[in-house]
């Protein structure tokens, strides 16, 4: 059964135009309810585009690919391409407002990604940054921090922004105490802040946690 209708394969068929460099999105599949639908989501969008490319692993029984991409959890979609510099991934799927953020994602993957030497040279001269921002699909906040998680994470090696759809992941929303969403942790407990900010805010937000 198709993901994508009519409306939005035409409308995704849109923004993969802007992708111009090769976008490997590599899939570690873990036997979830929405395993299926992620699998058929990824495999429908690469193929409007032979600019996309799927890798795909099960999480249980390739644990040399597993070790390789330093997955212990799952499901879990990586970008890999040229553009990106750091280890930029969705876990869970998405969906709602967060498709559009995966659009982006891929688009900036794919060489729509607009450098800030400022925020760049700030990451790439720490010693390693780690952005958890946990989403639902139904909140219209959390694109903007799901966003600036996956641009930071293209930009620069020493940064890793992993995207989580808190109701896929209970474990990790109660480790952080999510209550409310979009919620950014730094540094795995460093430092945190609620809400969808704007990439500078949020930036001078990270910026304030680490100390610079």
């Amino acid at each position: 059964m198709a993901i994508l209708d009519d409306y939005t394969r035409n409308e995704v068929l849109k923004r993969l135009k802007d992708v111009k460099t090769t976008v490997t999105l590599v899939y570690f599949e873990k036997k979830t309810q929405l395993n299926d639908q992620i699998k058929s989501l990824l495999s429908e969008i690469a193929s409007l585009s032979d600019k996309i490319k799927i890798e795909m692993h099960d999480l249980e029984k390739d644990r040399e690919a597993a070790g390789r991409y330093n997955v212990t959890t799952g499901p879990v979609i990586i970008f890999k391409s040229e553009n990106v510099k750091g280890d930029a991934r969705f876990y869970g799927i998405p969906s709602g407002y967060e498709f559009s953020t995966f659009l982006e994602a891929l688009k900036m993957a794919g060489g729509e990604l607009k450098p800030d030497n400022k925020v760049k040279e700030f990451f790439d001269s720490s010693d390693g940054v780690k952005l958890e921002v946990f989403v639902t699909p139904t909140c219209p906040h959390c694109p903007a921090s799901a966003y600036v998680a996956l641009k930071f994470a293209m930009l620069s090696s020493k940064v890793k922004g992993h995207v989580y759809e808190a109701m896929e992941f209970p474990e990790m929303a109660s480790k952080y105490r999510v209550m409310g969403v979009p919620k950014t942790i730094v540094n795995d407990g460093k430092g945190e802040y609620v809400g969808g900010y704007p990439e500078d805010i949020a930036f001078i937000k990270i910026k304030s946690i680490l100390g610079g």
